[in-house]
């Protein structure tokens, strides 16, 4: 699986919300749609996610570039306790 759809997967099982900007608007705010959300990463070259905690508080920012031929495509994120807890998710995969 695309490291980035992980990152969307924990984010929706936390009741946390995705938006995706594709360098010129945000294609999708607030989602909690999946599929939303991963045709809009799609769509570009390269996106952001803003990731936010059910009280509507930013709990992380990330770089994805889903072209990319291996799994990593999660190219940069912040280090915040949000996301420090998907990586330790990942490293036990």
């Amino acid at each position: 699986m695309k490291a980035y759809k992980s990152l969307i997967k924990f984010a929706l099982a936390n009741n946390a919300t995705v938006s995706v900007w594709d360098g010129e608007e945000w294609q999708v705010k607030r989602s909690d749609g999946y599929q939303a959300i991963v045709d809009a990463i799609n769509s570009v070259e390269v996106a952001e996610l803003r990731i936010r905690d059910a009280e509507g508080n930013v709990i992380g920012w990330a770089q994805i570039i889903p072209d990319l031929e291996d799994d990593e495509t999660v190219a940069d994120y912040t280090m915040t306790p949000f996301l420090e807890q998907w990586e330790k998710s990942q490293e036990a995969v």
